[in-house]
């Protein structure tokens, strides 16, 4: 028997908060257990979208700005968010 991830998600925050951490946890092991094999997909994956994204900004096509103008607008965002 198969259920969505709503009726997963509604019966997950249904339990004791105890019990949410313990299934968090074990969800999060199962992630971080992956084999060797699937390891090496993510890691080909990853060189794959870091050689895309380079070959993006070398082409020209990929929007950029200075690490002062980004340090300020991370500021703006911290700051709206505290307000």
């Amino acid at each position: 028997m198969h259920h969505s991830f709503e009726e997963v998600s509604q019966i997950a925050h249904e339990l004791p908060e105890d019990q949410r951490l313990l299934l968090a946890n074990s969800l999060l092991e199962s992630v971080n257990n992956r084999d060797e094999a699937t390891e090496a997909q993510l890691a080909a994956a990853w060189d794959e979208e870091i050689a895309r994204r380079v070959g993006e900004i070398k082409a020209g096509a990929a929007a950029s700005c200075s690490l002062e103008d980004l340090a300020s607008d991370l500021r703006s965002i911290v700051d709206w968010s505290r307000q």
